[in-house]
């Protein structure tokens, strides 16, 4: 049974957004756009799972994706979460092409691919790590303790696999194999640890928990607002920025005309610099001179809640302006 289904993770809308707003002269949107094909990798790896994890018994697992917890001293996330009144799977996703190399005797993963070899942390010390966190989080939040298990998902069905002194590579799978290797490590357990109300307990209180990162993007950057590009980008050319012109925004280059052009704008800006905004950083943002215009911006667009009084007014921009 999904209780936490698989979506688009919000540091990609971000990284989206900030590729598209950042300077074209700046170091550092190579970086941005490397960071957010990363990302966007993850993703598609998790999303090929799906598939093959609707084949487990729907009343005996439960199955959360991205969960991020703290165990008392820092953060942690999961990609995949299988909980049963038996056990738990914690898996980490890789979603790598060429070829493969688990390298046990160095603790690294190494991809050769075109010519090239790159080096990555050994997934089986992240798997081990997120144990040792979650069995942390279980204790501190008072929730029975569950025999945990550790796979590492190799998503890419061209990569090919080898490994050099790796203890583990039984926990190493593809995902046509994912459920075979749950249902072999079902067969270890004759009894369940918890009954069906703890389980539904267990994952309710993992629910209630979850963090998303909010950390702000150009934090992650060391970018200033002066990196990024102001104005309304036009819906049918993308240039920018686009002109009001009475109840109109008016793109100068194809002359497209839009009432609600700006709300696209306002999404971005609650990507980049977080959720407040005042009258005076919508005119800056937008573009725009008149501060009587501001305020009926800000007050007939959805998704937006008014706070304070006078100089000391601003706005709340609710995540539903990213739906």
């Amino acid at each position: 049974m999904k209780i936490k289904e698989l979506e688009i993770p919000a540091i990609v809308h971000k990284l989206q957004t900030l590729s598209e707003r950042m300077k074209e002269h700046s170091t550092k949107l190579p970086h941005v756009k490397s960071d957010l094909s990363k990302f966007l990798s993850g993703y598609n790896g998790e999303k090929s799972l799906e598939f093959h994890l609707t084949f487990l018994q729907e009343e005996l697992y439960h199955i959360l994706h991205d969960v991020r917890l703290y165990d008392g001293e820092r953060f942690f996330q999961i990609d995949v979460l299988v909980i049963s009144p038996f056990f738990a799977v914690i898996a980490e996703v890789k979603n790598l092409s060429g070829h493969i190399t688990f390298d046990g005797k160095f603790n690294q993963l190494i991809q050769s691919k075109n010519g090239q070899e790159r080096a990555f942390p050994d997934p089986l010390l992240q798997v081990q790590r997120q144990i040792t966190q979650f069995r942390a989080w279980l204790k501190k939040s008072s929730l029975p303790q569950i025999p945990l298990h550790g796979m590492i998902v190799m998503s890419n069905p061209y990569s090919v696999l080898t490994s050099s002194d790796y203890e583990a590579d039984n926990l190493i799978v593809k995902p046509p194999s994912l459920v075979s290797s749950i249902d072999t490590i079902k067969k270890q357990y004759d009894q369940p640890f918890i009954t069906q109300k703890e389980l539904k307990k267990l994952t309710k209180q993992i629910l209630i928990k979850h963090e998303p990162d909010q950390s702000p993007i150009l934090d992650r950057y060391g970018l200033e607002r002066t990196d990024i590009i102001s104005g309304v980008f036009c819906p049918e050319c993308n240039s920018f920025p686009m002109k009001r012109v009475y109840k109109y925004w008016t793109c100068p280059k194809c002359s497209c005309r839009s009432t609600s052009a700006h709300l696209s704008a306002l999404k971005d800006y609650y990507l980049l610099f977080g959720k407040t905004i005042t009258s005076k950083q919508l005119r800056e943002f937008l573009m725009i001179d008149s501060y009587q215009l501001a305020t009926r911006l800000l007050q007939s667009t959805p998704h937006l809640t008014k706070s304070g009084h006078y100089k000391s007014t601003f706005y709340t921009i609710s995540e539903q302006i990213n739906l």
